[in-house]
């Protein structure tokens, strides 16, 4: 936005925070730059910086740079240059609109930036999740103090492989203390009877500012994983063993084996040892005999000592050319 209270040459084009971020964290520098066009004739006598209507910053030709009010004690006032405002901690009193306002030769003008400040208060030990898998409930709890400005809450159980959320879930309050931070307290359990249509689900939660890209929370993944939603191989003349652990959805668990056995008068080829591991059966251990799939039960009765009719096909050439011999 340009302003301008007079009809002049100075032209305050743009008011930057020399950041690839729209925002600055409590306690780190910023730099705001004040660009502008002259005329050639034209010389910056004086260039002021005011936060929400108050001067805080003056630069003046010929006279060292002063900051005030809020700024004062967090500039460096070693940069001489009239465009450049060095902050270097930047506090959450500090958000607000900043007015860079050029004076040249009795002419004037100036425009805006609004500065948003971010207090990042709630760290990952502000949650706290726990998993009951005998009862199949998962709690999240969260309680952050001192969080500038007033987070909007982006929560709910997100159904990972379709990539999307399931429900929404706000924040149980959120409180302006006063310094004027917030408190924040997230309280929820969940069961797994509400979810039993979804094997892999997860609970995001994240507190975000509108206006900007800054977000902060957790991914939990709920309730576990689903384990081993098929039946292990099923094997002709045989029968396993199994583990009785089970996931919350009643599939065998991560980690469930099973033992292969067969009937009486067969024998066990491949691997007797199964486990679930990532969704499927996989084999575990030594293959007993040969190289298998899947377990096959084979029967110790077959007939070996009948040694089968074939053709030979050099023996019957043999018999040929002594069969033509004696005929010649």
């Amino acid at each position: 936005m340009f302003f301008s209270t007079e009809a002049s040459s100075v032209t305050v084009t743009e008011v930057r925070l020399v950041s690839q971020r729209p925002y600055v964290i409590e306690g780190e520098p910023a730099v705001l730059t004040c660009h502008y066009i002259l005329d050639p004739a034209e010389v910056v006598t004086e260039v002021e910086w005011e936060k929400d209507d108050v001067l805080v910053y003056l630069w003046t030709l010929d006279e060292p740079p002063e900051a005030k009010d809020v700024l004062k004690g967090h500039v460096d006032l070693s940069v001489k240059s009239p465009s450049t405002l060095t902050i270097n901690d930047v506090t959450m009193h500090m958000q607000g609109s900043y007015t860079c306002r050029v004076r040249t030769n009795g002419k004037m003008a100036q425009n805006e930036l609004f500065l948003m400040i971010i207090v990042d208060a709630c760290k990952e030990s502000a949650w706290k999740t726990y998993t009951d898998m005998i009862s199949c409930t998962e709690t999240v709890n969260m309680h952050c103090i001192g969080i500038f400005p007033k987070p909007s809450p982006a929560c709910g159980v997100y159904a990972d492989k379709p990539g999307k959320y399931l429900n929404s879930v706000p924040f149980d309050s959120v409180n302006k203390l006063a310094n004027g931070t917030f408190e924040v307290s997230f309280n929820r359990k969940f069961v797994i009877q509400d979810w039993v249509n979804y094997t892999d689900i997860s609970f995001r939660c994240y507190m975000m500012f509108l206006g900007t890209p800054w977000r902060s929370g957790i991914v939990h993944k709920m309730f576990g994983d689903a384990g081993c939603k098929d039946a292990p191989p099923h094997v002709k003349h045989g029968y396993y063993n199994m583990t009785e652990e089970r996931s919350c959805w009643g599939y065998p668990s991560e980690g469930t084996r099973v033992e292969y056995h067969c009937e009486d008068g067969y024998q066990l080829l491949g691997s007797a040892l199964y486990t679930c591991a990532d969704g499927y059966w996989t084999t575990e251990g030594v293959i007993v005999e040969g190289d298998y799939e899947v377990p096959i039960c084979q029967s110790l009765n077959h007939e070996t000592d009948k040694s089968p009719t074939f053709f030979n096909p050099n023996l019957a050439l043999i018999l040929f050319l002594i069969a033509w011999t004696l005929y010649e």
